[in-house]
């Protein structure tokens, strides 16, 4: 029977103190990166060495095998890929949301209702100086009152059609800025999975470059959907809209591509697409989906607002050409698209109170009424600047006789007179007719539940990310006390070993030094 060598003890407490040597650096790494928000804890997993002596033919120890120690089998990253899932997709979900919240709250600043700076009130303001013209029609004042309050109506909304255009094309020309940002994070997850790929093939664990890997992943998932999968050599794929970004060590970058502009507008729509195909990306969510969405829930809102300044000037257009200016001209009859009556055909003698700009077409003109399809009209509203130059052209009577202010009257009526073609286009209200005032009140209620839907699910987005976040740092967070009980557990078995290693080095002196001395 083999013996087992006298130094063997040495071995073992060799092994011993390496071991706990490690696991105290281990510890050490642990505690250095406490405040380190992108750290696994890591953990050194303790395993007995081959035990002596080996199994062989016609062999077999009758006492049983020796172990020879401990060693480091492996160095572990405390990670849950379940956890790391989970808050992947919500960060999609709460960047998209909170994007939402962020630019429909810049809208909702831009409308600015209810306040004394908003279109509603403005809007209020006008029929109340119509009121008093239908009263004092032959007070130039009262007229002059008139055209300063369609003005700063006119104002109000062309202010905040613009607002709402420079928001877009803000948020048209950030998506380019984020594409950006996505290429270089592909990247540079590709770099790292060639890394880890050559440290993974040794047999090691690169675990501080998989947590600097999982830290750009997780960014990556603030800006768009993306889908992770790993492979047996601890890289990944990253997929968007099932399409690859991200294959071991290869990055396929996105690009973006702007359309033809809008004619009357300097806008032309960014679109984000494959580098290599061309084909387009299915980006639903994130913060690049977020912008993509409020794009173009601005776009609808603004549709809405040019719509709704259309609506309203056809109506009060309508209204105002059958009366009499304070001259005594005017009454006209017919439709909007018949032809002149002779009395409308006076020089400098306007038919239209509302005018838009750049839109080709004789504003006194009714022959060539406005276009009921008419783009950008929240944008090109003006007041008609023979009204403005002089404001006796305001058609306020229904006579010729001098002090009648009936027409003024069914003008500011038009606060409370329900609009057959709106009612038509809002068909969410059933029989209710819909005033000018209700369709104008729609948008703003549409933007509040808008915007409210947009908090509430950012609000509820943070608080589930915080949960997964407290639940992703009670698996992977460093906790100091823990890391001082092990750091007192490995410098205890240290010493211990230390105390073996001593044991063996006095057993040995004796045996060398002692040992045979009879007879000298």
């Amino acid at each position: 029977m083999s013996m087992r060598t006298t130094f063997s003890g040495l071995s073992i407490a060799l092994r011993a103190l390496q071991t706990q040597q490690i696991s105290l650096d281990i510890t050490g790494h642990n505690v250095a990166n406490v405040n380190n928000p992108n750290y696994s804890r890591q953990t050194a997993l303790h395993a007995a060495t081959k035990p002596y002596p080996a199994p062989m033919m016609g062999y077999t120890p009758s006492s049983g095998q020796l172990g020879t120690g401990v060693q480091i089998s492996q160095i572990n990253r405390m990670r849950d890929g379940f956890v790391d899932l989970r808050l992947r997709q919500q960060l999609h979900s709460k960047h998209y949301w909170a994007t939402m919240e962020e630019g429909l709250r810049q809208v909702e600043l831009f409308f600015n209702e209810p306040t004394e700076n908003g279109i509603h009130y403005a809007l209020d303001q006008f029929w109340d100086s119509l009121q008093d013209l239908s009263r004092e029609p032959d007070f130039a004042a009262v007229r002059e009152v008139v055209v300063q309050r369609a003005q700063v109506l006119v104002e109000s909304i062309t202010g905040t059609r613009s607002h709402l255009q420079s928001l877009r094309e803000n948020i048209n020309g950030n998506i380019p800025l984020k594409v950006d940002e996505v290429n270089s994070l592909a990247r540079r997850i590709a770099d790292l999975n060639v890394q880890i790929g050559k440290i993974s093939a040794t047999g090691s664990l690169p675990n501080d470059l998989l947590d600097a890997r999982d830290a750009m992943v997780e960014e990556l998932s603030q800006l768009v959907d993306i889908e992770v999968v790993q492979d047996h050599a601890h890289m990944i794929g990253v997929t968007i809209g099932g399409a690859s970004l991200v294959h071991r060590g290869t990055s396929y970058g996105l690009t973006t591509t702007a359309g033809e502009p809008i004619p009357g507008e300097n806008y032309k729509r960014v679109d984000i697409i494959w580098s290599a195909t061309g084909n387009g990306v299915n980006i639903t969510s994130g913060e690049i989906g977020g912008l993509k969405k409020l794009r173009e829930d601005i776009t609808g809102i603004m549709g809405r607002l040019d719509e709704w300044t259309l609506d309203f000037a056809l109506e009060f257009n309508r209204r105002h050409a059958v009366g009499y200016d304070a001259s005594g001209r005017g009454g006209y009859t017919g439709e909007l698209d018949s032809d002149v009556p002779e009395n409308e055909g006076i020089p400098d003698f306007p038919f239209h109170f509302f005018t838009f700009e750049n839109h080709p077409y004789d504003a006194d003109d009714p022959a060539h009424p406005l276009d009921e399809q008419l783009p950008f009209a929240a944008l090109n509203i003006r007041v008609n600047e023979k009204i403005v130059d002089n404001a006796n052209l305001i058609r306020a009577g229904l006579q010729e006789a001098v002090g009648n202010g009936e027409n003024a009257l069914r003008l500011a009526n038009l606060r409370f007179d329900p609009i057959e073609r709106l009612t038509k286009k809002n068909t969410n209200t059933g029989d209710q007719k819909v005033t000018i005032g209700d369709a104008f009140n729609s948008i703003i209620a549409e933007l509040g539940v808008r915007t409210q839907q947009a908090v509430r699910m950012n609000e509820n987005g943070t608080n589930l990310e915080l949960h997964l976040r407290n639940l992703k740092d009670s698996i992977s967070g460093v906790s100091l006390d823990e890391e001082m009980a092990n750091m007192i557990r490995f410098q205890h078995a240290y010493s211990a070993a230390a105390r073996v290693m001593t044991t063996m080095d006095e057993a040995l002196d004796t045996i060398i030094n002692r040992l045979g001395m009879v007879g000298r």
